[in-house]
């Protein structure tokens, strides 16, 4: 079941048709309010040579596949167009890729109808009636769960829906993810690394403590949130 709507521009992000590799990743990191150590230190590769790359010191074309898997990870965009754009191509023309005024609309934005699969802060999952996913931002095998309670605002409100990714089991810092804790059923919660060198589950809501379960599985990492139209 589709459906088509309106949505406003700030709800993707967009690869301007003239942009080079250099001046997208800097504008991305950026967007993503991420300095250029964190998205290297992400990535797995020097701040450095990520440095470099970006002032235009080292050529993008040298750069092997799995530093650019690497980087397409930490900026969270496909690894296809990070490839197209280090390799000197062309990005095929289309609303997430052409050059977007401000204030304008993309309109018929394709939806698909997947169900909510559980409350991603306590209880077991639960069946539920379908809620719309933007087709152009879910991934296949994705799982929608929605938020329950405050432990996560300002980022993630009750009430939310967010996408995740149950391919991504490995935990990066930084990054949130739904969780198995036997016993509480399902949470999300964000993963730092505290001064014991440890990574913890963290809440966003300063008022809830870091917490680090004996036991707990890893359902996958929350890498879109609806309403608000962000990437996490």
């Amino acid at each position: 079941m589709t459906t088509a709507a309106t949505t406003q521009v700030n709800r993707v992000w967009a690869i301007m048709a003239t942009e080079d590799v250099s001046s997208f990743v800097d504008r991305r990191i950026k967007e993503l309010g991420l300095s250029v150590r964190k998205v290297a230190n992400l990535a797995g590769i020097s701040h450095t040579h990520l440095g470099n790359l970006i002032k235009g010191m080292a050529s993008w074309k040298e750069v092997q596949l799995s530093t650019l898997e690497g980087l397409a990870y930490a900026l969270d965009i496909p690894l296809s167009d990070l490839i197209a754009l280090a390799r000197g191509k062309e990005l095929p023309s289309s609303p997430m890729t052409a050059k977007l005024q401000p204030g304008e609309r993309v309109s018929k934005v394709r939806f698909f109808i997947e169900p909510v699969r559980g409350l991603a802060s306590a209880g077991q999952p639960i069946d539920a009636d379908g809620m719309p996913v933007l087709a152009d931002v879910w991934r296949r095998g994705s799982l929608l769960y929605q938020v329950e309670g405050d432990s996560m605002a300002p980022t993630l409100n009750d009430g939310d829906r967010v996408y995740v990714d149950p391919a991504e089991l490995d935990l990066r810092e930084g990054r949130v993810y739904v969780f198995e804790i036997p016993g509480n059923g399902h949470t999300i919660k964000r993963v730092r690394r505290l001064d014991d060198g440890e990574l913890w589950l963290v809440s966003d809501n300063p008022k809830y403590r870091p917490w680090r379960p004996s036991e707990m599985r890893v359902i996958g990492r929350v890498y879109y949130h609806d309403p608000a139209g962000g990437r996490l």
